[in-house]
């Protein structure tokens, strides 16, 4: 391959108006630590300001700032998370592209369309429109919220304050930003994946990993789960602050919005898995069948051999033995392919990362140690 094709370069994170505003300000080369101090740097314009806004109104402003999970959830969990897991996720993503090409899962006459849709991913990645219409939409739906009395940080007399201003115009939106670019981002991605499930692919039956050779994809998919812990941190959040009896009074009214959050997360990272299902079961089909002659055939051979032809073969080192062997697993992995690419582990890690935030609440909750020392003493 090419080392200069498109798919070499492949990238759905490395474009777009922001990603090019930072690079302008960093201009110089790439350091070890930038990634954290890219993030620890959002945390900070989005968090520091509410704190140095709300000190000059005495102790129950800032002690309404600090006892409000929910603000320090988005600003200093959930948004350097989103931040922090773009190379993790746009590595796994350009792994996986690369894969369909190394692995010849693509047909050679459909390689050309193969690229084509890398390079439309990418012009949708480096399009300043789409940004712009999302940063919009993070205005609208923070400014479309009422303002909750219960945040009396955020209010000054009649009106906001300067911290509720400055998270109105610069928190939210910025928090809210980084999400939908992320979900815009997911729906690239799937749209490449039903373009690519359309293309000739060259699916084995009998490969190891029981779904044709796809079995890199479910894998790939999980590397968005940082991006659901990140939601669901704010959801389990959002949560303790309209249910200020906390996880150990009423664990219902957390537990299930998590649930909620795990069982659509599963769906929506999952679901492109999906479009290759029609091919799946038309290269399970092919295999079957074609298995069904061959194992056949060679059953027929191997007992006329050793059962029914004239002296007995000499059996110690006979190759027939371990080509029935062979032929026996190479069948029985082509039944056992799956009509639905899924992995046990990568469903565990978008589940796990869905109800993570849990901890956290045990942790705020004081309960942590306690819930430890009742698993210790079931176990025993």
């Amino acid at each position: 391959m090419d080392p200069h094709s498109t798919i070499a370069e492949f990238s759905l994170v490395k474009g777009g108006l922001l990603f090019e505003l930072e690079r302008w300000l960093r201009r110089g080369p790439r350091k070890r630590h930038d990634l954290a101090w890219r993030a620890l740097a959002f945390s900070a314009i989005g968090w520091l300001p509410l704190l140095l806004f709300t000190l000059p109104s005495g102790g129950a402003t800032v002690n309404s700032l600090f006892n409000e999970l929910q603000v320090h959830a988005q600003l200093l969990i959930a948004l350097p998370v989103l931040l922090a897991a773009e190379p993790y996720i746009d590595g796994r993503l350009t792994v996986a592209v690369r894969q369909f090409v190394h692995s010849n899962l693509v047909a050679a006459d459909g390689l050309q369309t193969f690229e084509e849709g890398a390079r439309r991913v990418m012009r949708w990645r480096d399009s300043y429109v789409v940004e712009a219409l999302l940063l919009i939409l993070a205005y609208a739906l923070t400014f479309i919220a009422p303002a909750d009395a219960s945040r009396s940080w955020t209010l000054s007399g009649d009106g906001y304050s300067m911290a509720g201003w400055w998270n109105l115009a610069v928190s939210q939106p910025l928090f809210r930003f980084l999400a939908l670019r992320w979900l815009w981002r997911g729906v690239v991605w799937s749209a490449f994946l039903l373009r690519v499930s359309r293309l000739p692919l060259t699916l084995v039956p009998t490969h190891p990993d029981m779904m044709g050779g796809l079995g890199f994809l479910p894998i790939c998919q999980a590397s968005f789960s940082p991006v659901v812990f990140s939601l669901a941190v704010v959801v389990a959040a959002y949560t303790s602050r309209v249910e200020p009896k906390g996880l150990s009074a009423n664990p219902v009214a957390y537990v299930i919005p998590l649930v909620v959050i795990a069982a659509g997360a599963v769906l929506l990272v999952f679901a492109p898995m999906s479009f290759f299902v029609p091919q799946l079961v038309r290269a399970k089909r092919l295999g079957d069948e074609a298995f069904s002659k061959v194992a056949s055939k060679h059953s027929r051979q191997f007992e006329h051999k050793w059962f029914r032809s004239g002296p007995e073969p000499e059996l110690l080192g006979a190759p027939e033995m371990s080509s029935l062997a062979d032929i026996g697993t190479a069948f029985t992995l082509a039944r056992k392919m799956r009509l639905f690419p899924w992995d046990l582990l990568a469903l565990q890690a978008v589940v796990g990362s869905a109800l993570a935030p849990l901890v956290l609440l045990l942790v705020v909750d004081r309960q942590f140690l306690a819930v430890l020392k009742f698993i210790h003493d079931g176990l025993r």
